[in-house]
């Protein structure tokens, strides 16, 4: 061969290689985008220095149709239309080489207490990294106390949370300080804060408690922990199970401003735990709330809820799920009318548009309101959140009195990035 001829042969193998080069390099890139989109995470500044700045978003919105005996003048008993459960957007970055903040706004209703619409700041926190077993939060978070309330509501199956977690099992954002210590297969936090519902809160506001206290235990069956970062459990898992428990305790009234705040001694506490097999999760929680006003009725609200999810393929999972609110009637009618207990059942599926990824989700669910939401007076809950009304955190609305057999159905889409 002469030496044009193998010029004219490498520069044929040279362009092929670049060619398939090239083609793989966009399909590294096409799966790298997805993976990012899934992490719900991506990178503003990409200059190599400490910042190391990532904007997340996330959105979930739908529509709602629900149906009430009485609800109205005349006969119109249905509600209905479009809305955003969530549209929140998030920034953190690196402060120092073991220190990492968050901030996050949610542009929807507001989670925590009021039901507000508008921007509301909910993480503000900084993250010390100690040591391999030791971290210390500054700043405003959600305190640990539940399993579900430290699951991101984009980690859920459920179009919405339970009646019974949003009146007894979230503390909802608060400002203070938490310890977190760790193993292969055990976790402990405990903090000091303001209460629950108590976030944006100005130090002499007469929402907060005079002091409270978390903490929280969890144990697990092996090192994997990550996998109950959300609900459900994907085909081809291994199987896991994890048991925990926490409580908060807060007393308020007693310093300044007492003169709008009543006396009184707070304990919330739950159990709860869950089981992760191959592509199918069971979970289930126990709530309770102590209430030892000083001038009063003592008082203990309970609750429960029951769930599970199976996936049918690698795209559609199918999810049940039931609740039960069991309040002290020794409360009198500043907490409840009439019934005591009040049971609520949901039904759904959820589409993953990509396998294994939360970041594009069609979720669909009917929920029924077996008992008369009218008698649960206290519509604020234990924690702060309004569970019950318009609006309400749980989908459910308020029944006309001597009314039940509340009937809600909801398609939500949801998109991270």
């Amino acid at each position: 061969m002469n030496n044009s001829a193998q010029i004219t042969a490498a520069a044929l193998i040279a362009a092929a290689t670049t060619a398939a080069s090239a083609g793989s390099l966009e399909l590294d890139r096409s799966y790298a985008s997805e993976l990012k989109a899934d992490a719900g995470a991506r990178s503003v500044l990409n200059q190599g220095n400490l910042g190391n700045v990532e904007v997340s978003v996330g959105v979930q919105f739908g529509y709602s149709y629900n149906s009430r005996d009485g609800a109205a003048l005349g006969d119109d008993d249905v509600t209905l239309g479009f809305q955003f459960s969530e549209a929140t957007v998030a920034v953190e970055g690196d402060i120092t080489d073991n220190m990492r903040g968050r901030l996050s706004f949610d542009f929807g209703p507001d989670d925590g207490v009021s039901g507000a619409a508008g921007v509301n700041l909910e993480d503000a926190y900084a993250d010390w990294n100690v040591n391999d077993s030791f971290d210390l939060r500054i700043g405003q978070f959600i305190p640990a106390f539940s399993s579900e309330a430290s699951t991101s509501t984009f980690h859920t199956v459920n179009a919405y949370r339970s009646v019974t977690h949003e009146f007894l099992g979230t503390p909802s954002w608060t400002q203070g300080i938490q310890a977190t210590w760790g193993g292969d297969t055990w976790d402990f936090s405990v903090g000091f804060n303001d209460g629950p519902g108590t976030w944006s809160t100005a130090f002499n506001s007469s929402s907060e408690a005079d002091f409270a206290f978390n903490a929280r235990f969890d144990l697990y069956s092996d090192s994997n922990k990550d996998r109950f970062a959300d609900q459900g459990s994907w085909r081809g898992s291994d199987a896991g199970w994890r048991l925990g428990a926490g409580a908060i305790y807060a007393t308020y009234g007693e310093t300044n401003p007492s003169a709008t705040t009543a006396e009184a001694d707070v304990l919330w506490f739950t159990l709860d735990g869950a089981y992760e097999g191959d592509g199918w999760a069971v979970w289930a929680a126990f709530y309770g709330t102590d209430v030892d006003p000083d001038t009063g009725t003592d008082h203990s609200n309970y609750g429960f809820e029951v769930a599970g999810s199976v996936f049918f393929s690698d795209q559609w999972e199918g999810f049940a799920r039931w609740d039960c609110l069991l309040l002290d009637d020794d409360a009198g009618a500043g907490q409840t009318s009439g019934e005591d207990t009040f049971n609520f059942v949901s039904l759904g599926a959820n589409y993953y548009f990509v396998p294994e990824s939360h970041a594009a989700k069609l979720t669909l669910e009917v929920g029924v309101s077996l008992d008369e939401t009218a008698d649960i007076t206290n519509t604020a809950g234990d924690t702060g959140v309004t569970p019950i009304g318009s609006p309400g955190s749980s989908g459910f609305l308020t029944d006309a009195a001597g009314e039940d057999g509340q009937f809600m159905v909801s398609a939500i889409m949801q998109w991270m990035f």
